[in-house]
């Protein structure tokens, strides 16, 4: 599909996918798109441990519609069955928190997202936002700054793997 013919939010996300810190991190071997699909967009991130000998690749979702005055929702995915995998179990407790399952305020019984200030319906929940202004989506952010924070969880994982004895 031409430029010309996409939504300025499919727009603003093209251009940002195709920018240089999103190009970065693709290089880098931080994370790949595995599909773009407007509004959706499935990602894999790759974090690893400060050796970097243990990896912890993580496929999460993000639904993209009204980008970028709305936030992405973000979500843990599986790419083969196209659900969201159960809860992370095994991990450290920062990990575990931002994958657990929990409910938007306004939605009883609708899951809410990955749980942290940057995701469009956790901004909202217990006081984020408020909490954390730092860390809260607004327009003047660039997807890549997700996706950063996407890496950390997954780095985080992989740190947490390779301090766990081998089995």
């Amino acid at each position: 599909m031409a430029a010309a013919d996409l939504r300025p939010d499919a727009l603003t996300l093209q251009r940002q996918l195709q920018g240089v810190a999103f190009q970065a991190g693709i290089e880098e071997g931080r994370w790949s798109v595995l599909l773009d699909a407007f509004p959706e967009l499935i990602v894999q991130v790759v974090g690893r441990d400060f050796t970097g000998q243990v990896a912890a690749p993580m496929t999460y979702r993000l639904v993209c519609d009204g980008f970028p005055a709305q936030g992405p929702f973000v979500e843990a995915w599986d790419p083969v069955k196209a659900v969201r995998p159960p809860p992370l179990v095994l991990g450290p407790p920062s990990v575990v928190d931002a994958l657990k399952h929990w409910e938007k305020d306004s939605s009883p019984g609708v899951y809410g997202g990955i749980y942290r200030a940057w995701q469009r319906y956790a901004a909202a929940h217990n006081g984020w936002a408020a909490k954390r202004p730092d860390e809260v989506w607004h327009r003047d952010r660039d997807i890549t700054f997700i996706m950063e924070k996407l890496y950390g969880l997954a780095s985080e994982q992989a740190a947490w793997r390779a301090l766990r004895p081998a089995a």
